[in-house]
């Protein structure tokens, strides 16, 4: 019997939202799985916001990205402010959701009175409360210190999510790497941000919730 994964992807465009959708799909490709990605965005425009829609059929044919709320079996957030604003789609029962804790609020956020700031603790509690422990923490300073490279911060989402997910081999996901991203050096950065990435474990790791907040 067949399953299908809806997996989310929320970011700000020139993070490399796009870049881990394809490496997913990528990645699914070489899994013989069925794939299928699609986007809503803002991508045209750095800094605005990018939602990638990614369902894998496993043993089944997938025919459309789109799923609806409610039904995100995981997602994976390269900023607080997008993914507190996309947790409709987390299914709260079972979802898994994988963050960089990168925070990037609007320019407009900026003309707010200072009590009115976006305060990214309360993000961060907002967003896991939805999911409760199931969730991995990224710091994005640790990424770019290990991998010499900030947008290599979603090749370690990647490398939680194949970890808690368990549906791709590291051969195929480093693969994927390669195919997206092809500049050297990049991959490098990226192969080193995935091994990262799958070391962290969630709640009792170094950067569980419990410690964060």
């Amino acid at each position: 019997m067949g399953r299908k994964i809806n997996i989310l992807i929320s970011s700000v465009g020139g993070q490399g939202g796009l870049s881990l959708s394809r490496m997913i799909a990528e990645a699914s490709r070489l899994a013989g799985y069925s794939i299928a990605t699609g986007e809503t965005l803002g991508m045209a425009q750095r800094f605005g916001s990018v939602k990638s829609f990614v369902r894998v059929g496993i043993g089944e044919k997938v025919y459309s990205p789109i799923f609806h709320k409610n039904e995100a079996n995981y997602m994976l957030c390269l900023e607080i402010i997008e993914c507190a604003r996309n947790l409709e789609y987390l299914d709260t029962l079972l979802g898994w959701i994988i963050l960089s804790y990168d925070f990037r609020p609007p320019v407009s956020a900026s003309l707010l009175p200072s009590k009115e700031k976006i305060d990214s603790s309360l993000l961060l509690r907002r967003i896991l409360s939805y999911s409760g422990e199931r969730a991995v923490l990224i710091d994005p300073k640790e990424v770019r210190e290990i991998s010499g490279s900030s947008r290599a911060i979603n090749a370690s989402i990647l490398g939680a999510f194949v970890e808690i997910s368990k549906i791709f081999d590291d051969s195929h996901a480093m693969t994927a790497i390669e195919l997206v991203l092809r500049n050297q050096k990049a991959v490098e950065s990226s192969r080193k941000a995935y091994i990262f990435g799958k070391s962290l474990k969630g709640i009792g790791d170094a950067y569980s919730p419990r410690r964060l907040i």
